[in-house]
């Protein structure tokens, strides 16, 4: 058995898909590293928060009706959410999980854009260049609400279609900027009205796009995946492996010049670390390509952690087959939801999300 994945590199597919299926999800992805190395955010739009006790109750249920041979829904329940964190010198600042109303999420099968809230992203053109326009205000706690608004200006971005099949039963992944300029500012807003604090924020960023009609604890087993920005290129991988796969699926692309370099690769781990709740991952990764191109990471810095998700700020090293490795700081994620699958730990997500 082959994990069913597909990939683009496409802006004109960064919209909404049909949700056929109670366990239908997709989210809208954007990070960036400051120029100093000292910052980042973070942000996801998601119409189905995959980690949410609520919604994954409800996936519980609609499986246990299907098996049981009973109809889906017309309308199938939904369960949006916005993700926020603002990082410093490796620790989370500001980190925000804010669920929202069905009602609340408003989104497109036509134009790249996305509202939950008063939290939104669309995609934008002007006499500079094209991109994206992200704006978050949402509540930070009981006294103090977190406004911010980036523009993720597209340096490569929109390489390729998909091609491969794109019907139920594949997680499409969507890479649709690997690189961007972004720029911005954050405001926390106190209960009366007064800003406490002013960050501006300038750097290089990634925007990508998942979707996928199957559940995600009943089909992912692992997935890693991360990218660096130096400056003359952007490194991204991936190692994606779904339940029943003998095989994971590597890849290793180099964004450079206005092309999109993509190889098949390899990937080795060492020196295995678990989290603090027992979530296995390996502080040593090497991605290497068929004709030699290493990216070796070392997730030295965690910075996101809980029973399923770790996020990682790593020194990343490119070795190419010309001129000197490139060494940097790049953001990595490792991913491994079987945990989602015991509704017994839904408690402990509901202490990490607010309503």
């Amino acid at each position: 058995m082959h994990s069913k994945f597909t990939f683009s590199s496409s802006v004109r597919e960064d919209v909404s898909r049909p949700k056929e299926k109670q366990e239908s999800y997709e989210w809208w992805y954007f990070d960036a590293l400051s120029d100093n190395g000292n910052e980042a955010v973070a942000i996801t739009f998601l119409d189905n928060f995959i980690f949410s006790p609520r919604y994954n109750a409800e996936c519980r249920r609609s499986i246990r009706s299907t098996l049981a041979g009973a109809a889906d829904p017309e309308e199938p329940a939904s369960f949006p959410a916005i993700a926020f964190v603002y990082y410093r010198d490796g620790k989370a600042i500001y980190r925000v999980i804010n669920e929202y109303p069905a009602s609340e999420l408003e989104t497109s099968p036509t134009s790249p854009e996305c509202r939950i809230g008063n939290n939104s992203f669309s995609f934008t053109s002007a006499p500079y260049g094209t991109g994206y326009s992200v704006s978050i205000d949402t509540k930070l706690d009981r006294n103090t609400r977190i406004t911010a608004n980036f523009e993720w200006l597209s340096i490569e971005s929109d390489f390729t279609a998909n091609e491969e099949p794109s019907g139920r039963g594949f997680h499409h992944w969507n890479m649709v900027s690997p690189r961007s300029d972004v720029t911005g500012k954050i405001t926390l807003i106190k209960k009366n009205g007064k800003t406490s604090n002013e960050i501006n924020f300038r750097g290089t960023g990634y925007h990508d796009h998942n979707s996928d009609d199957r559940w995600l604890p009943n089909t992912i087993k692992s997935w890693q995946r991360g990218r660096i920005h130096f400056p003359d290129c952007t490194a991204v991988y991936f190692r994606y492996q779904e339940l029943g796969s003998e095989e994971s699926i590597t890849n290793l692309f180099i964004a450079r010049d206005g092309k999109l370099f993509t190889y098949n690769a390899i990937s080795t781990a060492q020196t295995f670390s678990r989290n603090i709740f027992g979530v296995k991952y390996p502080e040593r990764l090497q991605i290497t390509s068929d004709d030699n191109i290493r990216l070796r990471i070392k997730q030295n810095t965690l910075v996101d952690s809980s029973l399923f998700y770790l996020r990682f700020l790593s020194e990343m090293t490119l070795s190419m087959n010309h001129g000197k490795p490139r060494k940097g700081i790049g953001i990595s994620e490792h991913l491994s939801p079987k945990a989602l699958r015991y509704k017994w730990l839904d408690w402990l997500m509901r202490l990490r999300v607010s309503k």
